[in-house]
């Protein structure tokens, strides 16, 4: 470790995920050095309504800082930085955030990424003539933060009107770390519909969505920053006490966490950052590519522009429901039980992960594991999962079949979406991935083979947590991201394309299956004329 004016200097990452607050400190390398989490609760009070509390997140963010800091001075903690899911959150003139729950009495403050609620205004809002759809991938999706706006407008015109500041999740917790409005280019680019080579927010779109009070831009924000850029004044006096942190301590201009944990990734992939598809993989998820180039790619968020890194477009694919598919097939199976982990239904299946009778077991079954809508390529939130192969069989051996029909579906969706990106002119050398999926080997070699990429897993620490953390080094030492993704790479383990003849055919056939698996659907909605405005 390196020593400034003969102290030793530790960054804290901040990763708040879907279910959970995370803490790591880190040196100045970005190792890690110790690691905390807490859980959080996710409150579902209606369908499609997805919503936490921003009391419980920022107990469960101070109690993980205080862990990971425990028994070094706090003088030796130069900087920290946050990431969290693109949830919302709105405070009052005081700052209190404000109740985003139809439910009488709920405190619910915090609505999820997740929220589907929206679909409606969804629709409503992709029907504006408005350049700024161009760079959402031709539509804004119920995930993001102007149908949900519009939504609060309609629904809870208390809240509404109550409103002082609206912020994304990642933005609040620097807001609530230094008292400062400051805005992450990364988050107003990537789910507000802010564009950077247009001058920023577009108040004629605001007006068109019929968000026109909003054209004042002050309770957006006016100060817009580039992640890893210091935060005005650091650590407020009250935060520093909850956190146990010196006042003033740099705070990092925030980022989303799939984001974050993309500048981790980066920094251990052996190719260039433009020839590299990170994949964070978790709850949903996040598929990122990098581009020097500006190119328009249909139902794929972006181009966004200085996301990640500075002078880059970035193009954001990814599943609305990855690893929490996986969970919900596996766990309503009649044979499953508790006792049943990952590695044990692995094991079942065989220990060589190459051999053809392995993969070849679901030739009749086959799933397209959209079960909370498309992300992408489709940008459809009412599309859903499907499943052909269905039978009586309720055995355990019938449920590792849909176990591993479903692992290949999801890698399967990744190759749709890698298809989409090519055909545009993205290349790509090598996968990088990390989150819940990276730590099962049976789906890193689904991925590998189906997508015939070599797919490149760090070695241990939370990618998230670690990104937040040099986005805290880039804070206290006035420096961009780019910077560090050259000063050093992480180590990590190559998971290598196997070319068995028959596994390529075999994925080959499944691929196609899976494509016309997916047009089917959307020529069900046509035959049933399905009105979905109403």
């Amino acid at each position: 470790m390196t020593q400034t004016d003969n102290t030793v200097c530790y960054y804290v990452g901040v990763d708040v995920g879907t279910g959970s607050a995370r803490a790591s400190l880190c040196d100045v390398t970005g190792r890690e050095l110790a690691t905390s989490s807490r859980p959080l609760t996710v409150y579902n009070p209606l369908p499609d309504h997805y919503e936490q509390r921003c009391t419980e997140i920022w107990g469960a963010v101070c109690g993980v800082v205080r862990d990971v800091t425990q028994g070094v001075g706090v003088e030796s903690v130069c900087g920290i930085g946050f990431d969290a899911t693109c949830s919302l959150v709105l405070v009052d003139s005081s700052g209190e955030p404000l109740s985003v729950s139809l439910s009488e009495g709920e405190n619910n403050t915090c609505l999820m990424w997740m929220d589907h609620r929206a679909e409606r205004e969804t629709e409503l809002v992709n029907q504006c003539k408005s350049c700024v759809t161009d760079y959402v991938g031709g539509g804004f999706s119920p995930e993001q933060q102007p149908p949900k706006l519009l939504w609060l407008k309609k629904n809870l015109p208390d809240t509404w009107s109550r409103a002082a500041h609206l912020f994304d999740l990642p933005d609040w917790l620097t807001y609530r770390a230094t008292g400062q409005t400051d805005r992450s280019l990364c988050s107003v680019t990537c789910k507000w519909g802010y564009v950077l080579e247009r001058g920023g927010w577009d108040k004629e779109f605001l007006r068109e969505v019929n968000l026109e009070d909003l054209a004042e831009l002050e309770k957006l924000g006016t100060c817009i920053c580039s992640p890893g850029e210091s935060v005005s004044g650091g650590l407020s006096d009250q935060a520093a006490t909850e956190l146990g942190l010196r006042p003033g301590t740099s705070v990092a201009v925030s980022m989303i966490d799939a984001h974050a944990g993309t500048l981790a990734l980066l920094r251990c992939a052996p190719s260039p950052v433009c020839e590299t598809l990170c994949i964070i993989s978790g709850t949903s998820t996040c598929i990122m590519a990098l581009s020097h180039t500006k190119t328009w790619v249909p139902g794929v968020w972006g181009p966004y522009q200085g996301a990640v890194l500075p002078d880059i477009w970035l193009y954001e694919g990814g599943q609305t429901a990855a690893g929490s598919a996986l969970d919900h097939i596996v766990r309503s199976h009649p044979a499953h039980t508790a006792e049943l982990t990952y590695s044990k239904l692995n094991s079942y299946l065989g220990a060589s992960l190459t051999d053809p009778a392995l993969h070849t077991r679901t030739r009749d079954v086959h799933v397209v594991p959209d079960l909370h809508g498309n992300r992408s390529p489709l940008a459809l939130p009412w599309f859903r999962g499907m499943v052909s192969g269905l039978d009586l069989n309720s055995s355990l051996d019938n449920l590792h079949t849909m176990y591993l029909a479903t692992v290949q579906g999801l890698a399967l969706g990744v190759r749709l979406v890698i298809e989409k990106l090519k055909k545009h002119g993205l290349k790509f050398s090598y996968i990088t991935l990390c989150g819940g999926l990276a730590d099962n080997p049976l789906y890193l070699h689904v991925l590998a083979t189906v997508t015939k990429l070599p797919v490149v897993v760090p070695r241990g620490g939370n990618m998230m947590c670690i990104g937040a953390a040099l986005l805290a080094q880039c804070a206290a030492e006035n420096c961009s991201p780019t910077e560090k993704l050259e000063s050093g790479k992480g180590g990590a383990d190559n998971v290598s394309y196997c070319p068995i003849p028959e596994l390529v055919k075999f994925y080959q056939q499944k691929f196609e299956v899976y494509r016309h698996m997916v047009d089917d659907q959307l020529q069900y909605r046509e035959l049933m004329k399905l009105d979905r405005s109403s």
